[in-house]
């Protein structure tokens, strides 16, 4: 009898704690999503009067930027970047302002509640910090597109980390005794967070999977998939 019920106690904890991982798994899975959709309502705008989309260094710098965010849209005239924010209903604004438009387009811009953060790109970092104190969503007065992405990222990371969910454990819970799976997801996290990708990276990846699977036709064709693909969604889409 006493062993049927130590069964039986045994059965139920195992039922209860197979509940809450359930529930764990399903709310990380809710809280990825809700990550994943606040970072794809996250839009770039570039307004610079001497934007020449035919250009190569205009290129680039729009590669560049779309690296961080997908979403670029260019403006050159101050006026027509204004009428297209006020259409913007389901999106945050990061924009990128030429020296030369930020002053006079600040009072048009700054309020708006879709705008979220701006960047000042120019050429005279000294004069340029001067007047933007008074705008608490200028985030920084940049001279080269490579500190601006930068800068982006961390707007990037702090949303993702805004759209964290956080675990409560009891005081009296040995965290030795805590579901490995927890503790792998934690570190996991911590790594996506803090690991310094690059393009190189994802090439070795690609490298790495078709040299695994090169017998394998369909896993080869997911990672065609994978390489041709990767760059239309931000990164945290593919963790979900």
């Amino acid at each position: 009898m006493g062993n049927n019920t130590s069964i039986t106690s045994i059965q139920t904890n195992a039922q209860a704690n197979a509940k809450q991982a359930s529930k764990f798994y399903t709310d990380a899975v809710a809280n990825r999503r809700m990550n994943m959709q606040r970072m794809q309502n996250r839009l770039l705008i570039w307004l610079d009067n001497n934007i020449d989309e035919n250009n190569a260094d205009c290129n680039n710098t729009i590669k560049q930027l779309k690296r961080v965010v997908n979403n670029v849209n260019t403006f050159t005239e101050g006026e027509q970047c204004v009428e297209f924010i006020q259409t913007i209903t389901n999106n945050k604004v990061c924009m990128v302002v030429s020296g030369s438009l930020g002053k006079h387009i600040m009072p048009h811009v700054h309020d708006l509640s879709q705008v979220d953060t701006i960047f000042i790109f120019c050429n005279n970092k000294k004069w340029h910090k001067k007047w933007v104190k008074p705008w608490s969503k200028i985030k920084g007065v940049f001279t080269d597109i490579t500190s601006i992405c930068e800068a982006l990222k961390q707007v990037a990371h702090q949303c993702e980390q805004n759209a964290t969910s956080i675990s409560f454990v009891a005081s009296n819970k040995k965290l030795d005794q805590l579901d490995p799976s927890f503790m792998y997801t934690q570190i996991l996290k911590e790594i996506l967070l803090t690991i310094n990708f690059e393009d190189k990276h994802f090439n070795q990846f690609i490298t790495y999977c078709r040299d695994k699977y090169e017998d394998d036709e369909n896993e080869l064709k997911n990672v065609h998939q994978l390489q041709t693909t990767y760059k239309n969604n931000i990164p945290i889409w593919w963790y979900t």
